[in-house]
């Protein structure tokens, strides 16, 4: 049913998230220089297209990139600040992998996301992994992205790798519980191909 769907949604949305066993990890963005980050390629995408005052930035860091911005939902009653980077600027196609991992330099006590957006899907519609960690690594299988409407768990259509347009980094204030200053530290964001059981196992 549809509420099951949106339940299940929503389950996976906050799920603890479970580390791949002895990954293949090829970098998409990060690395040894700026360059890598494709600075140059993300975009701001935040509440300001519908009134709101949220900002953000994506800007080379000594350790990376730094995410950060403003979060103001005292416009809308809800807000969200995103940088967002077409897929085409990645060095693979999402759909060689299974899952990225994100590389956290430092974070400070919100909870923020990956987004990826699909080709021709409707206004506020994505598929979301959440986080909230202060250092570190997370992995996040494909299969563990929920779909999110307006930034709320909903019954959509499944992700379709081959359709996704863009990936995004974002904090929401998931309906005001969440506002003010930001700021997260990325080393990189890699792709990971879960390893083949070995024969006979």
């Amino acid at each position: 049913s549809t509420a099951a769907a949106v339940t299940a949604a929503s389950t996976a949305m906050f799920a603890v998230p479970t580390k791949f066993e002895h990954p293949t990890r090829v970098q998409l963005l990060g690395g040894a220089s700026a360059a890598d980050w494709q600075f140059s390629r993300w975009r701001s995408v935040t509440d300001a297209i519908r009134g709101g005052g949220s900002s953000a930035s994506l800007r080379p860091h000594p350790a990376g990139a730094q995410f950060s911005g403003n979060l103001d939902p005292s416009k809308l009653g809800a807000g969200f600040a995103g940088m967002a980077v077409p897929v085409g600027a990645l060095p693979e196609p999402l759909s060689r992998f299974d899952g990225l991992c994100v590389d956290i330099v430092a974070c400070d006590e919100f909870e923020y996301s990956i987004v990826l957006k699909m080709r021709g899907a409707p206004s506020g519609a994505s598929h979301q992994f959440k986080f909230q960690l202060a250092d570190g690594s997370v992995d996040m299988p494909f299969d563990r992205f929920a779909p999110v409407l307006r930034g709320r768990a909903t019954a959509g259509p499944p992700l379709d790798l081959a359709q996704v347009e863009s990936l995004a980094v974002q904090i929401s204030s998931n309906f005001t519980w969440q506002a003010g200053e930001f700021s997260l530290v990325l080393r990189d964001i890699a792709g990971l191909v879960r390893s083949s059981p070995a024969a006979g196992s």
